[in-house]
């Protein structure tokens, strides 16, 4: 509870206190009490488990509200990164996941958004030494190998990027996410054809969603394969949008570099 709404409440009910109770508490104020302290404790267990069936605008209200109302409530603040990341505002996301580990600097969790979201605003050097920290817990763990291999690799660091996804993939080697960054990472090195075979090899896996499969339409658009880049692409959206994706793609191939951003870590 914030120190400022602490000193308000007892503003309010001292009076009662002191009068020895015969001058009730009226009707506003009452309400004007409940209502902050509905606004400064923080949702049920009940709620929180509720919302998550919710769609992605109204969970990120949620969290917003929860974390607004207490900053240092690090499931609001994780759950408001990922969703802000989600929405596309991946530098808000940083910010949020950043504060927060101050409050919890060795939160692998926290780690990893915060990198993820530094990396998609186009910080990937800043982000390295988040997932540095979050591998000294566990060497192992392949989320973290995945997007630190993205790191390097939007570094220009292409060899260690290399090794980083190597190591993942010896621990994980059906993750279509860390299939995908290889295959991209290929394609950024300037080998589509080496990066299209990475990417049907991560089409092909069962937890394969739509944005590895935009990826895939992505380097077949970079390889001059229009028809069968909207064809891919028109398997997660409708066909106008798709269409619009893959012109896009066109006009990326004489500026390669600003694909990097649409990389999944």
């Amino acid at each position: 509870m914030r120190p400022y709404f602490l000193l308000l409440l007892a503003g309010l009910v001292a009076p009662v206190a002191l009068s020895g109770c015969t001058t009730p508490i009226s009707e506003e104020e009452a309400s004007l009490t409940n209502s902050m302290v509905r606004q400064i404790q923080p949702q049920t267990r009940a709620a929180r488990d509720a919302i998550e069936q919710q769609d992605v605008l109204t969970r990120s209200a949620f969290w917003a509200a929860e974390y607004e109302n207490n900053p240092a409530d690090r499931e609001a603040a994780l759950k408001l990164a990922r969703l802000v990341r989600t929405i596309g505002n991946p530098g808000r996301a940083a910010t949020i996941g950043s504060q927060s580990l101050a409050l919890f600097p060795n939160d692998r969790d926290l780690l990893l958004i915060t990198a993820q979201s530094l990396i998609e605003d186009g910080n990937a050097t800043n982000a390295i030494s988040f997932l540095q920290s979050a591998l000294k817990q566990d060497p192992l763990d392949v989320a973290v190998l995945s997007a630190l291999g993205v790191a390097y690799d939007q570094s220009d660091r292409h060899e260690l990027a290399m090794q980083t996804f190597n190591k993942a993939l010896a621990l994980s080697p059906d993750n279509s996410k860390l299939l995908s960054n290889i295959g991209l990472s290929y394609a950024l090195q300037g080998d589509p054809v080496t990066a299209e075979a990475w990417l049907l090899r991560a089409t092909a896996q069962p937890d394969a969603d739509a944005r590895v499969r935009q990826n895939l339409a992505l380097v077949l658009g970079l390889q001059g394969r229009f028809i069968e880049a909207e064809a891919m692409a028109s398997k997660d959206m409708p066909n106008g949008i798709a269409k619009e994706n893959i012109n896009y793609v066109k006009s990326m191939i004489t500026r390669p570099q600003a694909w990097e951003a649409l990389r999944g870590d």
